[in-house]
């Protein structure tokens, strides 16, 4: 389908002016608006479907078909590049015997690759069958494959035949959240009972985010919000987010939100690993420290698409309930769990051959293979390996904060009744915290299923269906329903379920209830007797999802009672002054806390004493630190300080 004699191999011409010629759009045209006749009813009112919708899709469809083609193209000049650099060692007069063995031996596996990747025939087991394959890539509908899969390519067994044929080497696939960690660096795949390490990334060659002149790869620059989770992306090549606040909640964005050098990961290669010791398998198991980040993209129209609504109780607000369809996910690989300095993200990587470094590694003094000889004299770089999809999200963002241990029963409690009540499998439906999973304020759910499984546009628009999640969260921590239909709190003990012997079912948790494979993580976090898990859970179940516009401000960041900042603002009013544009503004990683913020003149006020420390890094970035923790001296600190607070007047 490609004429790879050409730059940047196209899609053979007549091939190309099939896809383009008038008649065939027309035919496509009129077949598909068949289908969307009939569909008319569902589709009215959806974020996404306009009436250009079809004609639009159709008239991409060459631009796509091409489009999808381009992850066959960035492996096979990956694997060209491969085989000629290792060629070069092969011939230098200057390379040692090693070296060139180990080329030898690196040449032969990219040539292997190489056939696999220009295989002709339809092999249905083959990787790159042009169906299996465009199915893998979102082109045609493939349910039986992971869309846009992370590839690990296994190395031959030397000669050894598997099922009757020559072993050629294989491409294993995984999804990609998934296979971030999976696939990790210089972590351990167990395939057809041999181990395989990764030890190199496939880099994009050819692409503009490959190399830069420094012999660097060219990475992204992001923000990630310390207080929601939200990610503010730069550009490939350094170029980073030009914002000072969270586009979402707008929260102060500081030093610490910094997530650089991120470099997506499509493909990585393995070698068979005969050795490993306890130790090294202990230290695998630790395993990675990701964190998943997300972003709501523009619809049709140009606007966001994002529905918001409230969770309320009679006249009390739970909490806030945030849907946007094929919003954009990032999960990023932060480095190690086991790592001396948390600050320091990543892992080191060659930028000419992609592989990965012992440095750092765990399993650094353990594995004996020469197989990160460098090809280039050229130093190793830190990069943050991270993957991206689009998915259907809900985030639930409760108004008052809770413990680690609430928050991650919560979690376990909530998608166990999601599956139960809409029925569907486990691995259909996935739960994160937010911001990370050390600091808890809310829960993003994501639909794992191709194509989404049309359970959170649900629970985000539907009145009652949140409070039936809720109840058979319940009941599935072992409470019987209550005959009323109603819960409340103080009846929770007598509803809960006992055997012959008046033996409770479980303590904290078990397999029946809230633990599973999935999260595993969490176990010893979660507790069904959560006191405040099961005070949320029955209002949950007793709550009614009422639809918001999207201006209103965050449910999430509602003011509580707070006497002395009360007191200040009375004072504020007393005064004359201008009202700040927000109050209770969590700072610099929540470290400290504003009791108010003015935007116009970038200034917080605290009302109690904010360490040196805190105030030098508001200082550097641009915020005026004023310290009205002696309320004696507030009228003369509003004088004082006119600019800011001004006049009503």
């Amino acid at each position: 389908m490609l004429d790879l004699d050409q730059p940047g191999k196209p899609l053979k011409q007549p091939l190309h002016e099939a896809l383009r010629a008038q008649a065939v759009q027309q035919r496509a045209l009129a077949s598909a608006g068949r289908v969307i006749d009939q569909l008319e009813g569902e589709l009215e009112g959806s974020a996404w479907f306009t009436p250009d919708y079809v004609r639009q899709v159709i008239d991409n469809a060459a631009q796509a078909f091409s489009g999808a083609l381009e992850r066959w193209r960035v492996l096979f000049d990956a694997t060209r590049q491969q085989m000629d650099m290792a060629d070069r060692i092969v011939k230098s007069h200057t390379a040692s015997h090693t070296e060139r063995q180990n080329a030898q031996r690196r040449y032969g596996d990219a040539a292997r690759q190489y056939a696999v990747l220009l295989k002709s025939g339809n092999g249905q087991n083959n990787d790159f069958y042009t169906y299996r394959y465009l199915a893998s890539q979102g082109f045609l509908p493939g349910y039986n494959f992971p869309r846009l899969p992370l590839m690990a390519w296994i190395p031959a067994r030397g000669g050894q035949a598997v099922n009757g044929k020559d072993d050629e080497g294989s491409m294993v696939s995984r999804p990609r959240f998934l296979a971030l960690s999976e696939f990790g660096p210089r972590s351990l795949i167990y395939h057809q009972g041999r181990m395989y390490r990764v030890v190199r990334a496939k880099l994009n060659v050819g692409n503009t985010d490959h190399i830069s002149g420094n012999s660097q790869l060219a990475t992204i620059a992001s923000l990630v919000c310390s207080q929601c989770g939200y990610g503010h992306l730069g550009e490939p090549g350094g170029e980073q987010p030009l914002v000072n606040r969270c586009e979402n909640c707008d929260a102060l964005l500081t030093e610490h939100d910094w997530v650089r050098e991120l470099y997506r990961i499509e493909t990585v290669e393995t070698v068979a690993t005969e050795r490993i010791s306890i130790n090294d398998e202990e230290r695998q198991r630790q395993g990675f420290e990701l964190q998943t980040t997300y972003r709501f993209l523009p619809g049709p129209d140009g606007r966001i698409q994002r529905q918001k609504a409230t969770i309320q109780q009679g006249e009390d607000v739970l909490g806030e309930l945030t849907y946007a369809p094929a919003a954009q996910i990032w999960r990023i690989n932060r480095g190690w769990r086991r790592r001396k300095d948390k600050e320091q993200l990543g892992f080191y990587i060659n930028p000419i051959t992609g592989t990965w470094s012992k440095q750092d590694a765990p399993d650094a003094e353990d594995d004996q293979g020469g197989d990160d000889a460098l090809l280039e004299k050229v130093p190793n770089q830190r990069i943050v390996p991270f993957v991206e999809d689009h998915r259907n999200l809900l985030i639930f963002a409760p108004v008052h904060a809770l413990s680690l241990e609430a928050m991650a029963t919560l979690q376990a409690a909530l998608k166990r009744g999601i599956e139960m009540t809409f029925q569907i499998e486990e691995s259909e439906l996935v739960v994160e915290p937010l911001p990370k999973s050390d600091e808890r304020r809310a829960l993003l759910f994501y639909e794992a299923a191709e194509g989404g499984a049309g359970v959170l546009t649900r629970l985000a628009n539907n009145r009652d269906d949140l409070a039936l999640v809720a109840s058979n969260a319940l009941q599935l921590i072992h409470y019987r329903k209550p005959q009323s239909g109603i819960w409340t709190l103080d009846d929770l003990p007598s509803l809960e379920q006992t055997d012959a012997l008046c033996n409770h079912q479980c303590e904290a948790g078990c397999y029946q209830c809230l633990l599973s494979y999935f999260n595993q993580p969490d176990h010893e976090h979660i507790n069904r007797r959560n006191a405040d898990a099961l005070k949320l859970l029955v209002a949950l179940a007793n709550a009614q999802v009422q639809p918001v516009e999207c201006s209103a401000a965050p449910v999430a960041a509602a003011i509580l009672a707070d006497e002395p900042l009360d007191a200040w603002l009375s004072a504020l009013s007393q005064a004359g002054a201008v009202q700040p544009d927000a109050v209770n503004v969590s700072v610099n990683n929540g470290v400290a806390t504003a009791a108010a913020q003015y935007k116009a003149s970038r200034a917080l006020v605290f009302l109690s004493a904010v360490d040196d420390q805190t105030t030098s890094v508001l200082q550097d970035k641009g915020w005026q630190v004023l310290d009205f923790s002696d309320a004696s001296r507030w009228p003369q600190q509003f004088a004082a300080h006119a600019d800011v607070f001004g006049s009503k007047e």
